[in-house]
Protein backbone atom coordinates (compact mmCIF):
# COMPACT_ATOMS: atom_id res chain seq x y z
CA UNK A 1 0.00 0.00 0.00
CA UNK A 2 1.04 3.48 -0.91
CA UNK A 3 1.03 5.32 2.74
CA UNK A 4 0.98 8.90 1.20
CA UNK A 5 -2.67 9.14 1.57
CA UNK A 6 -3.45 7.95 4.25
CA UNK A 7 -3.62 11.21 6.33
CA UNK A 8 -7.13 11.87 4.01
CA UNK A 9 -8.58 8.64 4.24
CA UNK A 10 -7.62 7.20 1.16
CA UNK A 11 -5.54 3.98 0.46
CA UNK A 12 -3.62 3.60 -2.42
CA UNK A 13 -2.14 0.07 -3.89
CA UNK A 14 0.69 -0.48 -5.87
CA UNK A 15 -0.25 -3.99 -6.35
CA UNK A 16 -3.43 -5.86 -6.80
CA UNK A 17 -3.68 -9.96 -6.69
CA UNK A 18 -6.70 -11.55 -8.22
CA UNK A 19 -7.20 -15.48 -7.66
CA UNK A 20 -7.76 -17.51 -10.90
CA UNK A 21 -11.07 -18.71 -10.79
CA UNK A 22 -12.26 -22.05 -12.13
CA UNK A 23 -14.95 -22.46 -15.10
CA UNK A 24 -16.80 -18.90 -15.79
CA UNK A 25 -19.27 -18.08 -13.32
CA UNK A 26 -22.13 -15.75 -15.11
CA UNK A 27 -22.51 -11.86 -14.41
CA UNK A 28 -18.91 -12.02 -13.33
CA UNK A 29 -16.30 -9.76 -14.75
CA UNK A 30 -12.23 -8.71 -13.73
CA UNK A 31 -11.12 -6.33 -15.58
CA UNK A 32 -7.70 -4.13 -15.30
CA UNK A 33 -7.05 -0.64 -15.96
CA UNK A 34 -4.07 0.95 -16.53
CA UNK A 35 -2.55 4.35 -17.20
CA UNK A 36 0.56 4.96 -18.56
CA UNK A 37 2.23 8.32 -18.19
CA UNK A 38 5.58 9.47 -19.87
CA UNK A 39 8.37 9.23 -17.08
CA UNK A 40 8.63 12.65 -14.75
CA UNK A 41 11.98 11.68 -14.23
CA UNK A 42 14.41 8.34 -14.84
CA UNK A 43 17.97 7.86 -12.65
CA UNK A 44 20.53 5.63 -14.37
CA UNK A 45 24.28 4.48 -12.90
CA UNK A 46 27.02 3.47 -15.48
CA UNK A 47 25.15 -0.52 -15.24
CA UNK A 48 21.61 0.29 -13.98
CA UNK A 49 18.94 1.95 -14.62
CA UNK A 50 16.18 2.92 -12.31
CA UNK A 51 12.72 3.40 -14.51
CA UNK A 52 9.34 3.57 -13.61
CA UNK A 53 10.20 5.99 -10.74
CA UNK A 54 7.13 7.18 -8.15
CA UNK A 55 7.66 11.20 -8.59
CA UNK A 56 6.55 14.13 -7.39
CA UNK A 57 7.50 16.94 -9.56
CA UNK A 58 8.49 20.29 -7.70
CA UNK A 59 6.81 23.75 -8.15
CA UNK A 60 9.15 24.37 -10.42
CA UNK A 61 9.93 21.34 -11.57
CA UNK A 62 13.53 19.82 -13.00
CA UNK A 63 14.18 21.52 -16.30
CA UNK A 64 13.45 19.20 -19.70
CA UNK A 65 16.89 17.28 -20.47
CA UNK A 66 19.00 14.61 -19.48
CA UNK A 67 22.31 15.94 -17.13
CA UNK A 68 24.68 13.86 -14.60
CA UNK A 69 24.33 14.97 -10.86
CA UNK A 70 26.31 13.80 -8.32
CA UNK A 71 24.32 11.69 -5.57
CA UNK A 72 25.19 11.91 -1.60
CA UNK A 73 23.44 10.11 1.16
CA UNK A 74 21.92 12.14 3.85
CA UNK A 75 20.34 9.62 6.15
CA UNK A 76 17.15 10.20 7.94
CA UNK A 77 17.33 13.58 5.11
CA UNK A 78 16.35 15.84 8.64
CA UNK A 79 18.09 19.21 8.54
CA UNK A 80 20.83 18.42 10.96
CA UNK A 81 21.82 15.13 8.40
CA UNK A 82 21.65 17.43 5.51
CA UNK A 83 24.00 20.10 7.18
CA UNK A 84 26.77 17.38 7.47
CA UNK A 85 26.85 16.97 3.96
CA UNK A 86 27.25 19.13 0.69
CA UNK A 87 24.35 18.58 -0.71
CA UNK A 88 24.34 21.90 -3.15
CA UNK A 89 23.20 20.93 -6.28
CA UNK A 90 23.34 16.99 -5.73
CA UNK A 91 20.78 14.70 -5.46
CA UNK A 92 20.08 13.74 -1.85
CA UNK A 93 18.89 9.99 -1.02
CA UNK A 94 17.70 9.76 2.34
CA UNK A 95 15.61 6.49 3.90
CA UNK A 96 12.57 6.67 4.63
CA UNK A 97 11.89 7.75 8.38
CA UNK A 98 9.47 7.38 11.06
CA UNK A 99 10.43 10.42 12.69
CA UNK A 100 11.23 12.62 9.37
CA UNK A 101 8.11 12.77 7.09
CA UNK A 102 8.37 13.05 3.08
CA UNK A 103 7.30 16.86 3.72
CA UNK A 104 9.82 17.49 5.80
CA UNK A 105 12.84 16.00 4.24
CA UNK A 106 12.13 17.95 1.00
CA UNK A 107 11.85 21.09 2.71
CA UNK A 108 15.05 20.50 4.09
CA UNK A 109 16.87 19.15 1.41
CA UNK A 110 15.58 22.30 -0.75
CA UNK A 111 16.98 24.38 2.52
CA UNK A 112 20.47 22.68 2.17
CA UNK A 113 20.22 23.37 -1.87
CA UNK A 114 19.46 19.68 -3.37
CA UNK A 115 18.45 19.71 -6.76
CA UNK A 116 16.49 16.47 -6.46
CA UNK A 117 15.43 14.30 -3.17
CA UNK A 118 15.48 10.35 -3.51
CA UNK A 119 13.61 8.43 -0.79
CA UNK A 120 14.73 4.90 -0.12
CA UNK A 121 11.93 2.80 1.21
CA UNK A 122 12.41 0.99 4.65
CA UNK A 123 10.18 -1.66 3.91
CA UNK A 124 8.00 -3.69 1.70
CA UNK A 125 6.76 -2.48 -1.92
CA UNK A 126 7.26 1.11 -3.40
CA UNK A 127 6.88 4.35 -1.49
CA UNK A 128 4.89 7.30 -2.34
CA UNK A 129 6.79 10.53 -3.28
CA UNK A 130 4.67 12.66 -1.33
CA UNK A 131 1.62 13.40 1.25
CA UNK A 132 -0.82 14.60 -1.10
CA UNK A 133 -4.38 13.65 -1.94
CA UNK A 134 -4.12 10.60 -4.73
CA UNK A 135 -3.25 12.93 -7.98
CA UNK A 136 -3.47 16.02 -6.20
CA UNK A 137 -1.20 18.40 -7.16
CA UNK A 138 -1.87 21.45 -5.00
CA UNK A 139 0.64 21.84 -2.97
CA UNK A 140 3.87 20.46 -5.01
CA UNK A 141 6.93 20.77 -3.19
CA UNK A 142 10.01 22.62 -3.09
CA UNK A 143 11.94 20.49 -5.27
CA UNK A 144 11.57 17.40 -7.37
CA UNK A 145 11.09 13.96 -5.20
CA UNK A 146 11.33 10.29 -6.43
CA UNK A 147 11.56 7.36 -4.21
CA UNK A 148 12.94 3.68 -4.51
CA UNK A 149 11.86 0.66 -3.14
CA UNK A 150 14.46 -1.03 -0.55
CA UNK A 151 15.37 -4.05 -3.15
CA UNK A 152 16.40 -1.01 -5.71
CA UNK A 153 17.45 1.34 -3.25
CA UNK A 154 19.71 -0.35 -0.85
CA UNK A 155 22.19 -1.25 -2.57
CA UNK A 156 22.42 2.83 -3.78
CA UNK A 157 23.18 3.78 -0.69
CA UNK A 158 25.54 0.73 0.67
CA UNK A 159 27.20 2.09 -2.59
CA UNK A 160 27.39 5.59 -1.76
CA UNK A 161 28.52 4.98 1.76
CA UNK A 162 31.50 3.56 0.35
CA UNK A 163 31.84 6.95 -2.10
CA UNK A 164 29.93 9.46 -3.96
CA UNK A 165 28.18 8.54 -7.85
CA UNK A 166 27.13 10.44 -10.83
CA UNK A 167 23.49 9.20 -11.68
CA UNK A 168 22.49 10.24 -15.38
CA UNK A 169 18.99 11.84 -14.74
CA UNK A 170 16.53 12.20 -17.33
CA UNK A 171 13.48 14.70 -16.92
CA UNK A 172 10.65 15.56 -18.19
CA UNK A 173 8.75 18.47 -16.52
CA UNK A 174 5.35 18.04 -18.28
CA UNK A 175 4.36 14.73 -19.69
CA UNK A 176 3.71 14.81 -23.25
CA UNK A 177 1.92 11.44 -24.20
CA UNK A 178 0.15 8.73 -22.27
CA UNK A 179 -1.45 5.08 -22.68
CA UNK A 180 -5.33 4.38 -21.42
CA UNK A 181 -5.61 0.91 -21.41
CA UNK A 182 -8.21 -1.03 -20.36
CA UNK A 183 -9.22 -4.90 -20.84
CA UNK A 184 -12.51 -7.04 -19.58
CA UNK A 185 -12.35 -10.90 -18.99
CA UNK A 186 -15.99 -11.95 -18.70
CA UNK A 187 -17.03 -14.81 -16.19
CA UNK A 188 -13.67 -15.31 -14.23
CA UNK A 189 -10.50 -14.49 -13.75
CA UNK A 190 -7.98 -15.81 -15.73
CA UNK A 191 -4.59 -18.27 -14.74
CA UNK A 192 -3.05 -15.36 -16.82
CA UNK A 193 -4.30 -12.16 -16.88
CA UNK A 194 -2.03 -10.41 -19.18
CA UNK A 195 -2.36 -9.34 -22.59
CA UNK A 196 -0.58 -7.57 -25.76
CA UNK A 197 -1.57 -4.69 -26.90
CA UNK A 198 -0.56 -3.51 -30.42
CA UNK A 199 -0.26 -0.21 -31.87
CA UNK A 200 -3.08 -0.56 -34.02
CA UNK A 201 -5.41 -1.68 -30.85
CA UNK A 202 -5.06 1.69 -30.01
CA UNK A 203 -6.88 5.25 -31.28
CA UNK A 204 -4.83 8.58 -31.12
CA UNK A 205 -5.94 11.68 -29.18
CA UNK A 206 -4.48 14.85 -29.29
CA UNK A 207 -5.58 16.73 -25.56
CA UNK A 208 -5.26 20.54 -25.64
CA UNK A 209 -5.24 22.33 -22.31
CA UNK A 210 -6.24 25.78 -23.34
CA UNK A 211 -6.82 27.91 -20.21
CA UNK A 212 -6.03 31.54 -20.39
CA UNK A 213 -2.40 31.71 -18.19
CA UNK A 214 -0.46 28.63 -17.12
CA UNK A 215 -1.15 29.33 -13.01
CA UNK A 216 -3.27 27.04 -11.02
CA UNK A 217 -3.29 23.10 -10.58
CA UNK A 218 -5.30 20.84 -13.02
CA UNK A 219 -6.08 17.66 -13.03
CA UNK A 220 -8.28 15.30 -15.74
CA UNK A 221 -9.22 11.93 -15.86
CA UNK A 222 -10.77 9.75 -18.63
CA UNK A 223 -13.03 6.75 -16.79
CA UNK A 224 -13.70 3.65 -18.59
CA UNK A 225 -17.66 2.98 -18.76
CA UNK A 226 -18.54 -0.78 -19.21
CA UNK A 227 -21.53 -2.30 -18.22
CA UNK A 228 -19.81 -5.19 -16.05
CA UNK A 229 -17.72 -2.94 -14.05
CA UNK A 230 -16.92 0.43 -13.15
CA UNK A 231 -13.55 1.70 -12.63
CA UNK A 232 -12.56 4.02 -9.85
CA UNK A 233 -12.17 8.08 -10.17
CA UNK A 234 -9.04 9.97 -9.20
CA UNK A 235 -7.80 12.81 -10.51
CA UNK A 236 -4.48 13.24 -12.17
CA UNK A 237 -2.18 15.89 -12.74
CA UNK A 238 -2.79 18.01 -16.07
CA UNK A 239 -1.09 21.61 -17.13
CA UNK A 240 -3.74 24.34 -17.44
CA UNK A 241 -1.89 25.07 -20.44
CA UNK A 242 -0.29 22.51 -22.82
CA UNK A 243 -0.61 20.06 -25.20
CA UNK A 244 -0.21 15.78 -24.73
CA UNK A 245 -1.00 13.03 -27.00
CA UNK A 246 -3.38 10.12 -25.58
CA UNK A 247 -2.88 6.67 -26.91
CA UNK A 248 -6.58 4.77 -26.03
CA UNK A 249 -7.46 1.64 -25.97
CA UNK A 250 -9.80 1.72 -29.10
CA UNK A 251 -13.64 0.22 -29.17
CA UNK A 252 -13.81 0.76 -25.24
CA UNK A 253 -16.24 3.49 -23.60
CA UNK A 254 -15.03 6.19 -21.83
CA UNK A 255 -16.09 9.24 -19.87
CA UNK A 256 -13.65 12.08 -19.83
CA UNK A 257 -13.52 14.94 -17.21
CA UNK A 258 -10.95 17.53 -16.44
CA UNK A 259 -10.58 20.48 -13.86
CA UNK A 260 -8.23 23.13 -12.22
CA UNK A 261 -8.70 23.35 -8.50
CA UNK A 262 -10.72 26.23 -6.61
CA UNK A 263 -11.94 27.28 -10.20
CA UNK A 264 -13.61 24.89 -12.50
CA UNK A 265 -14.60 21.29 -13.47
CA UNK A 266 -15.20 19.99 -16.72
CA UNK A 267 -16.96 16.87 -17.92
CA UNK A 268 -17.55 15.32 -21.27
CA UNK A 269 -21.49 15.48 -22.33
CA UNK A 270 -21.62 12.14 -23.84
CA UNK A 271 -19.72 8.51 -23.88
CA UNK A 272 -16.69 8.21 -25.58
CA UNK A 273 -16.09 6.25 -27.99
CA UNK A 274 -12.54 5.94 -30.29
CA UNK A 275 -11.79 3.93 -32.73
CA UNK A 276 -8.89 1.78 -33.14
CA UNK A 277 -6.67 3.46 -35.47
CA UNK A 278 -8.31 6.51 -35.23
CA UNK A 279 -7.18 10.79 -34.54
CA UNK A 280 -9.51 13.12 -32.73
CA UNK A 281 -9.17 15.97 -30.74
CA UNK A 282 -10.18 17.39 -27.65
CA UNK A 283 -9.59 20.79 -25.90
CA UNK A 284 -10.51 22.05 -21.91
CA UNK A 285 -10.87 25.29 -20.42
CA UNK A 286 -10.81 27.39 -23.71
CA UNK A 287 -13.32 29.73 -24.95
CA UNK A 288 -16.43 30.18 -25.32
CA UNK A 289 -18.01 29.14 -22.01
CA UNK A 290 -21.28 29.95 -21.00
CA UNK A 291 -24.26 28.10 -19.93
CA UNK A 292 -24.64 24.18 -21.28
CA UNK A 293 -26.81 21.63 -19.96
CA UNK A 294 -26.88 17.92 -20.36
CA UNK A 295 -27.96 14.48 -19.61
CA UNK A 296 -23.81 13.57 -18.44
CA UNK A 297 -22.99 13.87 -14.71
CA UNK A 298 -26.88 14.83 -13.73
CA UNK A 299 -27.16 18.07 -15.34
CA UNK A 300 -30.21 17.59 -17.45
CA UNK A 301 -32.79 19.52 -16.19
CA UNK A 302 -36.73 17.99 -15.98
CA UNK A 303 -40.06 17.87 -14.86
CA UNK A 304 -41.72 15.02 -12.23
CA UNK A 305 -45.12 15.77 -11.26
CA UNK A 306 -45.21 19.05 -9.65
CA UNK A 307 -41.03 19.59 -9.30
CA UNK A 308 -38.91 21.16 -11.47
CA UNK A 309 -35.24 20.28 -11.03
CA UNK A 310 -32.92 22.76 -12.99
CA UNK A 311 -29.08 21.98 -13.12
CA UNK A 312 -27.11 25.10 -15.37
CA UNK A 313 -23.74 24.77 -14.63
CA UNK A 314 -22.63 28.07 -16.38
CA UNK A 315 -19.10 27.48 -17.36
CA UNK A 316 -19.11 24.93 -20.12
CA UNK A 317 -15.95 24.88 -22.01
CA UNK A 318 -14.48 24.51 -25.94
CA UNK A 319 -17.01 23.74 -28.26
CA UNK A 320 -19.44 21.72 -28.02
CA UNK A 321 -18.23 18.65 -26.01
CA UNK A 322 -18.11 19.74 -22.22
CA UNK A 323 -20.40 21.13 -19.51
CA UNK A 324 -18.61 22.78 -17.40
CA UNK A 325 -19.33 24.28 -13.33
CA UNK A 326 -17.75 26.26 -10.88
CA UNK A 327 -19.38 24.56 -8.06
CA UNK A 328 -16.00 25.10 -5.54
CA UNK A 329 -15.26 28.91 -6.84
CA UNK A 330 -16.35 31.46 -4.50
CA UNK A 331 -15.02 33.93 -6.25
CA UNK A 332 -18.12 33.89 -9.24
CA UNK A 333 -21.78 35.72 -9.19
CA UNK A 334 -23.51 33.24 -10.54
CA UNK A 335 -27.71 33.55 -10.08
CA UNK A 336 -30.31 31.15 -11.84
CA UNK A 337 -34.05 32.31 -11.57
CA UNK A 338 -37.45 30.67 -12.59
CA UNK A 339 -40.12 32.45 -13.53
CA UNK A 340 -43.95 31.30 -13.96
CA UNK A 341 -45.22 34.20 -16.39
CA UNK A 342 -43.75 37.63 -14.16
CA UNK A 343 -43.91 35.91 -10.79
CA UNK A 344 -40.06 34.88 -9.54
CA UNK A 345 -40.91 31.30 -8.18
CA UNK A 346 -37.24 30.86 -6.80
CA UNK A 347 -33.98 31.57 -7.52
CA UNK A 348 -30.08 29.90 -6.46
CA UNK A 349 -26.53 30.75 -7.04
CA UNK A 350 -25.54 27.26 -6.99
CA UNK A 351 -26.09 26.66 -10.39
CA UNK A 352 -28.75 24.48 -9.68
CA UNK A 353 -32.17 24.97 -9.25
CA UNK A 354 -35.14 22.88 -7.23
CA UNK A 355 -38.76 23.95 -7.76
CA UNK A 356 -41.90 21.98 -5.85
CA UNK A 357 -44.93 22.45 -5.90
CA UNK A 358 -45.75 23.85 -9.10
CA UNK A 359 -49.38 24.26 -10.94
CA UNK A 360 -50.25 21.22 -12.78
CA UNK A 361 -51.47 22.79 -15.95
CA UNK A 362 -49.16 23.16 -19.15
CA UNK A 363 -48.25 27.07 -18.18
CA UNK A 364 -44.94 29.16 -19.78
CA UNK A 365 -41.94 29.11 -17.64
CA UNK A 366 -39.10 31.48 -17.91
CA UNK A 367 -35.15 30.75 -16.37
CA UNK A 368 -32.95 33.09 -16.01
CA UNK A 369 -29.28 32.51 -16.06
CA UNK A 370 -27.00 35.33 -15.12
CA UNK A 371 -23.26 34.42 -14.78
CA UNK A 372 -20.52 36.70 -13.93
CA UNK A 373 -16.76 35.88 -12.98
CA UNK A 374 -16.73 38.42 -9.93
CA UNK A 375 -13.06 38.04 -9.03
CA UNK A 376 -12.33 34.90 -10.91
CA UNK A 377 -9.57 36.08 -13.21
CA UNK A 378 -10.10 35.09 -17.05
CA UNK A 379 -10.52 37.99 -19.75
CA UNK A 380 -13.33 35.63 -20.94
CA UNK A 381 -17.10 35.32 -20.79
CA UNK A 382 -16.83 38.10 -18.10
CA UNK A 383 -20.70 38.02 -17.92
CA UNK A 384 -22.88 35.70 -19.81
CA UNK A 385 -26.86 36.21 -19.51
CA UNK A 386 -29.31 33.68 -21.22
CA UNK A 387 -32.62 33.56 -20.71
CA UNK A 388 -34.96 30.44 -21.90
CA UNK A 389 -38.80 30.63 -22.29
CA UNK A 390 -41.07 27.52 -22.49
CA UNK A 391 -43.83 25.96 -21.65
CA UNK A 392 -44.18 22.82 -19.48
CA UNK A 393 -46.86 21.04 -17.08
CA UNK A 394 -46.81 18.11 -14.35
CA UNK A 395 -46.22 14.59 -16.23
CA UNK A 396 -46.12 10.84 -14.51
CA UNK A 397 -42.71 10.44 -15.47
CA UNK A 398 -39.69 12.35 -15.00
CA UNK A 399 -39.33 14.43 -18.39
CA UNK A 400 -36.99 16.63 -19.96
CA UNK A 401 -37.26 20.31 -20.26
CA UNK A 402 -37.43 21.91 -23.73
CA UNK A 403 -34.44 24.16 -22.96
CA UNK A 404 -32.78 24.85 -26.55
CA UNK A 405 -28.57 24.42 -26.05
CA UNK A 406 -26.16 27.01 -27.85
CA UNK A 407 -23.00 25.99 -28.74
CA UNK A 408 -19.91 27.88 -30.43
CA UNK A 409 -16.64 27.00 -32.35
CA UNK A 410 -13.83 29.75 -33.56
CA UNK A 411 -10.15 28.68 -33.95
CA UNK A 412 -8.90 30.63 -31.19
CA UNK A 413 -5.13 30.01 -29.74
CA UNK A 414 -4.01 29.13 -26.73
CA UNK A 415 -4.20 32.42 -25.29
CA UNK A 416 -8.24 32.57 -26.37
CA UNK A 417 -7.82 35.00 -29.37
CA UNK A 418 -9.08 33.96 -32.97
CA UNK A 419 -8.25 35.63 -36.38
CA UNK A 420 -10.29 39.26 -37.06
CA UNK A 421 -11.57 37.34 -39.84
CA UNK A 422 -11.91 34.23 -38.63
CA UNK A 423 -14.86 31.81 -38.86
CA UNK A 424 -17.20 31.69 -36.14
CA UNK A 425 -20.13 28.88 -36.00
CA UNK A 426 -23.43 29.09 -33.45
CA UNK A 427 -25.18 25.68 -33.32
CA UNK A 428 -28.39 25.54 -31.96
CA UNK A 429 -29.36 22.32 -30.43
CA UNK A 430 -32.74 20.53 -28.71
CA UNK A 431 -31.99 19.07 -25.01
CA UNK A 432 -31.59 15.69 -25.12
CA UNK A 433 -35.30 13.76 -24.59
CA UNK A 434 -36.74 16.55 -26.57
CA UNK A 435 -37.51 16.41 -30.56
CA UNK A 436 -38.78 20.31 -31.68
CA UNK A 437 -36.99 21.30 -34.78
CA UNK A 438 -34.73 24.34 -34.22
CA UNK A 439 -35.37 27.39 -36.71
CA UNK A 440 -32.48 29.97 -38.06
CA UNK A 441 -30.40 31.56 -35.29
CA UNK A 442 -30.64 35.03 -34.84
CA UNK A 443 -26.93 36.57 -34.59
CA UNK A 444 -25.33 40.02 -33.29
CA UNK A 445 -21.56 40.40 -32.50
CA UNK A 446 -20.35 43.50 -31.07
CA UNK A 447 -16.35 44.15 -30.75
CA UNK A 448 -16.71 47.20 -28.27
CA UNK A 449 -18.21 45.24 -25.28
CA UNK A 450 -21.93 45.41 -26.13
CA UNK A 451 -21.78 49.42 -26.65
CA UNK A 452 -22.49 48.75 -30.80
CA UNK A 453 -24.15 45.55 -32.52
CA UNK A 454 -23.31 44.07 -36.25
CA UNK A 455 -26.05 41.88 -37.59
CA UNK A 456 -23.41 39.64 -40.12
CA UNK A 457 -24.82 37.28 -42.40
CA UNK A 458 -25.16 33.93 -41.47
CA UNK A 459 -24.62 30.29 -44.19
CA UNK A 460 -25.84 27.34 -42.89
CA UNK A 461 -23.00 24.91 -42.67
CA UNK A 462 -23.82 21.40 -41.41
CA UNK A 463 -25.38 21.13 -38.07
CA UNK A 464 -24.82 25.33 -37.23
CA UNK A 465 -24.56 28.86 -38.65
CA UNK A 466 -21.41 30.17 -40.09
CA UNK A 467 -20.34 33.09 -40.29
CA UNK A 468 -17.01 35.49 -40.87
CA UNK A 469 -15.43 38.28 -38.23
CA UNK A 470 -14.75 41.90 -39.64
CA UNK A 471 -13.49 42.84 -36.62
CA UNK A 472 -11.72 46.57 -36.68
CA UNK A 473 -7.79 46.94 -35.97
CA UNK A 474 -8.64 48.35 -32.55
CA UNK A 475 -10.63 45.75 -31.34
CA UNK A 476 -9.67 42.99 -28.55
CA UNK A 477 -12.65 41.63 -27.35
CA UNK A 478 -15.86 39.62 -29.53
CA UNK A 479 -19.29 40.08 -27.73
CA UNK A 480 -21.74 37.39 -28.86
CA UNK A 481 -25.82 37.97 -29.09
CA UNK A 482 -27.56 34.69 -29.84
CA UNK A 483 -31.40 34.32 -29.92
CA UNK A 484 -33.00 30.80 -31.25
CA UNK A 485 -36.30 29.50 -31.63
CA UNK A 486 -38.37 25.95 -31.78
CA UNK A 487 -41.39 24.56 -33.28
CA UNK A 488 -42.94 24.38 -30.27
CA UNK A 489 -42.36 28.45 -30.10
CA UNK A 490 -39.68 27.65 -27.20
CA UNK A 491 -37.16 30.38 -27.16
CA UNK A 492 -33.29 30.89 -26.10
CA UNK A 493 -31.35 34.05 -26.13
CA UNK A 494 -27.92 34.74 -25.07
CA UNK A 495 -25.38 37.59 -24.42
CA UNK A 496 -21.73 36.61 -23.24
CA UNK A 497 -19.32 39.64 -22.82
CA UNK A 498 -16.20 39.18 -24.32
CA UNK A 499 -16.73 35.57 -25.91
CA UNK A 500 -13.04 35.50 -26.91
CA UNK A 501 -10.00 37.62 -27.60
CA UNK A 502 -8.75 38.79 -31.13
CA UNK A 503 -5.23 38.82 -32.38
Amino acid sequence: MLPGDRDYGLEAYDSVWALPTAGKAAGFAFGARFRLEQPALTLGTKTKTYKDLPVERAATPLPAGTRKLTAVFAGEGTAEDLARHDVHGKIAVVRRSDSVGIKEQAAAAAAAGARVLLVVNDGDGRLSPWDNITGSTLHPPALTVATLDADQGGPLIDALQRSRIELTVTSHPTTDYVYDLVHHWAGGVPADPTWTVKPSDLARVDVSFRNYRREGQAYEFLKTMSADWDDVWVPLPAPTQGHRTDWVAGDSDWLDAAGIYGETGQLSMDVLHYPAGTTSKVSWFGPIQRPRMSAAGGNQPGRYLDTMLVPAPGWGDSGAGHVGDAYANFDVDDRETLYQGDQELDWSNAEKLLVAGLAPERLPYRLVVDNSRGTWANPYSTHTLTEWNFASAATDEATPLPLIQLDYGVDADAAGRADRHADLTVTASPMEGTTAAIGKVSLEVSYDDGAAWQRPDLRHNGAGWRTALRAPRTACFVSLRVTARDSDDDTVSQTITRAFGLR
